[in-house]
């Protein structure tokens, strides 16, 4: 699959403990897409499009041998890809031709011999009112694709999938399952590691949907889902906008309406996820390490923000806090490990020494307190109140009251 596909399925997932963001779906068209009926039910993932040549260079690699069939007038029709797991990922290309009993198969038939010779699987099938021509280098796709259509199962049977269809809005659309994380990425984000972004996935939510510049996280109603979790904290202000470090490529932004409100209502994440007792053993070992419970410092500080910060060479978390900070230059940190066990597994940057000025606090290793500056980059259209930002070069994602946009550098 494409990565700049991939990628912004990061961005969503990796959301401060590696996590999603759910925000209210738009209002749904009330139905599913037709050709939707062909995808088998276990496919990873799926694309929904007006036209094929919008779809296929968003969902399936360029060197993909489906990139030397000619389309003809197929390629301007209606259109689902999928990505289907057998073994490894195989995409499946289901393509409208035409009413179901008209005579328009004409141009299907000319794919067809066109797809023999090169070897790609071909299928053409009647859904309720319309054909549809399937199509994938797999064989095994077009097979599977086959044993479900005689029993009459699809994606649509898929558990929670109804929540889907209902943030689907009639416009282009991708939906990625996240159970199908570990599969969907092929590589971790700055300092988050693959595997802990697959892990964390399937339990950020159960499928996530993005559809005109907006974001959807589907999943049963359950604590345990951190798109539920970010959903029970209020929106706040962030400040980061004038303290933007320099050279930074990724920063994840939380701003804390409240320490006691937040608190809350990550311990119930915890709690749901069976990990209470494990983030209560880490802040008592530091309380016994330091002489600090790292609760009582949180509360003292009036924490305002929590930011992570990623780049080629450094990583470091910046707090915000409530009172103007005594400037010191670089020291060493007496409470390392804090940021990490208050605020999850994202803010792990080697926290040695701390740098306090103005309202931030920025830990982080010497040598790259040493050389950052702040506030001489203006990030563009930065958010005045959000629940939580994911921001990289030219793209960001903002989880703001009422729901989840994509916002780019070049619209």
């Amino acid at each position: 699959m494409r990565k700049c596909v991939l990628a912004l399925t990061v961005v969503i997932v990796v959301l401060f403990t590696a996590s999603c963001g759910g925000g209210a779906p738009a209002a749904s068209n009330g139905e599913a897409p037709e050709l939707l009926r062909a995808v088998p039910s276990d496919a990873l993932s799926v694309g929904v499009f007006s036209r094929l040549e919008k779809g296929l260079p968003e969902m399936v690699d360029s060197n993909s041998v489906l990139f030397n069939l000619d389309y003809g007038k197929l390629s301007r029709a209606r259109a689902a890809v999928a990505l289907c797991n057998v073994g490894s990922l195989a995409p499946l290309l289901v393509i409208e031709a035409g009413k179901a009993g008209a005579d328009t198969l004409d141009a299907a038939a000319a794919v067809i011999a066109a797809a023999d010779s090169l070897k790609i699987s071909s299928s053409l099938v009647t859904l309720q009112s319309r054909n549809a021509l399937l199509l994938s280098p797999s064989a095994t796709v077009i097979t599977v694709c086959g044993r479900h259509l005689a029993a009459e199962t699809s994606i649509l049977d898929a558990p929670d999938f109804g929540g889907v269809v209902d943030a689907l809005t009639g416009s282009d659309a991708i939906i990625y399952r996240n159970s199908g994380a570990s599969k969907l990425l092929d590589s971790g984000l700055c300092s988050v590691a693959r595997k802990d972004l697959a892990a964390f996935l399937k339990d950020a939510c159960e499928w996530t949907v993005v559809s005109r510049e907006k974001v959807s996280c589907v999943q049963p109603v359950s604590e345990k889902y951190f798109c539920n979790f970010l959903s029970s904290i209020e929106e706040a202000p962030s400040k980061l906008a004038a303290f933007y470090p320099s050279g930074a490529e990724f920063i994840a932004d939380l701003p804390v309406a409240s320490v006691a409100g937040f608190r809350k209502s990550y311990e119930a994440w915890r709690d749901a996820r069976v990990e209470l007792e494990q983030y209560r053993k880490a802040i008592g070992a530091l309380t016994r390490k330091t002489g600090k419970d790292p609760l009582a410092w949180e509360k003292e500080l009036g924490v305002k923000e929590v930011v992570y910060v990623a780049a080629p060479g450094y990583r470091i978390n910046m707090l915000r806090v409530s009172k103007q900070q005594t400037s010191e230059g670089v020291t060493a940190n007496p409470y390392t490990g804090f940021v990490s066990a208050l605020y999850g597994g994202l803010f792990n940057a080697a926290d040695s020494c701390v740098i306090r000025t103005g309202n931030w606090i920025v830990s982080g290793e010497r040598y790259v307190l040493d050389t950052l500056s702040f506030g001489a980059v203006k990030p563009e259209a930065w958010p005045a109140k959000t629940k939580a930002v994911a921001d990289m070069p030219g793209r960001r994602i903002n989880y703001a009251k009422d729901n989840i946009t994509i916002w780019h550098s070049n619209r």
